[in-house]
């Protein structure tokens, strides 16, 4: 199976692509697997699954990504006797891969931790630069850590399963890969939308390792987001602002981030500070990608809200991801007059 790896200031993270779904190893001091309800079948009919580990499996959806779903993982590996040196798996998607790795962060203070991340999503971000996370009363990935997985295994053969909503949730944030660090993503996007949908194996994995690879390199500089690991939340203010707002229902992650861009590059075109033409372009590929509509909000007070306890902000301001061109991005403080007007 072909293979890179990358290193942080936490160490080495290899990054296996595989032709089938494929469970890791755990080692002579044992693991468990964390999986959900949605996920579970692909879990156990993976190569190399072991019947013999305990499984804990999630109950599937975004209201899920708890602290009640981390203690039954945490209480599991205290039952089943695992150490430090045990292996925490997650094998699902962005979900999973967050809820398993963020246990393991905090199991006696740090256990091993592999993923096999199974939606586009998640392989291609999720999964990897080691930011696990849950929510919190009411609020996006507000309780968290900086722990990166030792392993990661990537098979392109599940994306067959998805739902189009799931697919299409991971192809914007490879779409967002494209906007911050790559003119030939975002040229596929722009003339090859038939391959997309029809979920070619050859472009999604080519697509995966584009966006994984550049994602690694900026972690590999900026691990814990003091610099430009920020400019990865592009359209993420605005989206995890929007799912707060809709109760992580009703839309999916990718679904929001995408929104999130569309009304990061309106506002950056209102003040002057994005090309009018590139940010029309990037609305118009995202509105001719999107199959389900954004729920109208009927509180943009609550969304203004949730933008505030943004993890980015400072001294009280509102950072947002903005744009000049194509992979030309910096940080910018917005008034909320000017966050108002274009939600």
């Amino acid at each position: 199976m072909d293979s890179f790896s990358f290193t942080t200031v936490q160490g080495t993270t290899e990054v296996f692509y595989c032709d089938e779904p494929f469970v890791p190893p755990v080692g002579t001091a044992g693991g468990m697997y964390i999986t959900d309800s949605n996920t579970a079948p692909i879990a156990k009919g993976a190569r190399n699954f072991r019947s013999d580990l305990p499984l804990v499996v999630i109950e599937a959806g975004e209201e899920n990504k708890n602290f009640t779903s981390l203690v039954s993982i945490l209480k599991a590996a205290l039952d089943a006797g695992l150490s430090r040196n045990s292996v925490f798996i997650g094998i699902g998607g962005g979900l999973v891969c967050d809820l398993a790795a963020f246990a393991a962060s905090v199991y006696m203070r740090g256990a091993k931790c592999k993923l096999v991340p199974t939606s586009l999503l998640a392989m291609a971000d999720a999964a990897i630069g080691g930011k696990t996370a849950i929510n919190f009363d009411g609020y996006k990935n507000m309780v968290g850590t900086f722990f990166k997985a030792d392993e990661i295994y990537i098979s392109p053969k599940v994306l067959k399963s998805l739902s189009e909503p799931e697919y299409l949730s991971g192809m914007f944030e490879i779409f967002k890969m494209g906007l911050l660090y790559s003119k030939d993503i975002y040229q596929v996007f722009r003339t090859q939308r038939e391959k997309i949908f029809a979920r070619d194996e050859d472009l999604c994995l080519d697509l995966v390792k584009i966006a994984v690879e550049a994602k690694a390199l900026v972690v590999s500089r900026d691990f814990d987001e003091k610099n430009e690991r920020a400019f990865l939340n592009l359209g993420h203010t605005f989206g995890h602002a929007l799912e707060s707002g809709l109760n992580f229902s009703k839309i999916s992650h990718g679904e929001a981030v995408a929104w999130g861009i569309s009304k990061a590059m309106l506002l950056g075109k209102n003040l002057g500070l994005t090309d009018s033409s590139y940010a029309d372009e990037v609305c118009a590929i995202i509105h001719s990608y999107s199959r389900i509509d954004v729920p109208v909000l009927q509180d943009k007070e609550k969304v203004l809200l949730a933008m505030k306890k943004d993890k980015k902000n400072m001294d009280g301001k509102i950072r947002l991801i903005l744009q000049k061109n194509i992979c030309e991005t910096f940080i910018y403080e917005a008034f909320e007059k000017d966050i108002r007007e274009v939600l």
